[in-house]
This record gives structure tokens, sequence and C-alpha cells, in this order.
């Protein structure tokens, strides 16, 4: 059948790479190990929090702080990032989570802000 037009991406276009919208950075502070996240947190960039989650937690610190504050979209696969690490905080990682404007919103929607110790500033999280 001539003059159908095709549905979904044209094939003689080159798939997209991935997306470079979120940027996790760690530093510390008082203390704590702060993950700074910046950007979109969904199911196309939620491994790449995941893994800077995994490698602080391997280090077993007392306190680990991720910082949302700067994300504009926290997604499911976001959300289930934080699950993870809270189970991998366990008794040795105190997790804090700072969250406003969407992440807070999505936190809230899910009610992951009674599960999760979310605060609303850094300086709040880390007690500086």
């Amino acid at each position: 059948m001539t003059g159908v037009p095709l549905l979904g991406p044209d094939p003689d276009e080159p798939l997209a790479g991935p997306r470079e919208d979120l940027v996790v950075s760690v530093r510390a502070i008082e203390g704590a190990q702060v993950l700074t996240v910046e950007g979109t947190v969904d199911i196309r960039t939620a491994a790449r929090l995941s893994e800077a989650v995994t490698e602080v937690m391997a280090r077993r610190p007392a306190r680990v702080v991720i910082d949302l504050t700067a994300v504009d979209f926290l997604a499911s696969a976001g959300l289930h990032v934080l699950l993870v690490a809270q189970h991998a905080a366990g008794e040795h990682t105190l997790l804090r989570v700072v969250a406003t404007g969407p992440s807070l919103r999505s936190l809230s929607l899910t009610a992951l802000d009674e599960v999760l110790a979310v605060y609303p500033t850094l300086s709040d999280a880390t007690g500086s």
C-alpha cells in the first residue's frame, strides 16, 4: 500500500543517544555525604542516580543526604531509587532527602514523604 504514513520514528533517522539531562554530584558537608541531583529523574536517567547512590552507600557513611531541590521532574523510577536507598541505608546510615517544588510534589502524591525523612533545605537536612 502506498501513501500510508508510518507510525513511530522514521526508520531512516538515527535513534537519539542517551539524554544528558541529569547531573549527580557528591560532596561532604557537615560529616554527611550529600548527593546533589539536578535535572530530570525518569526511566532514562534513574540508573545514573542509582549508580551514584549505590557507590556512596557502599562506603557505609553515617549520614547521606539526597538533595532534590534542583530536580524539575521526579518520575516513579526516581521514587524507586529513593526507596532502594532507604533499604540500603539500613541501620548503619541515616538517610535524609531534601525536596521542594516538583520533587516534593511527587513524594507527597505517593506518600513517600511519610516514609522518608524529607527536609525543606539542605542546611536543615545536614544540621548546619
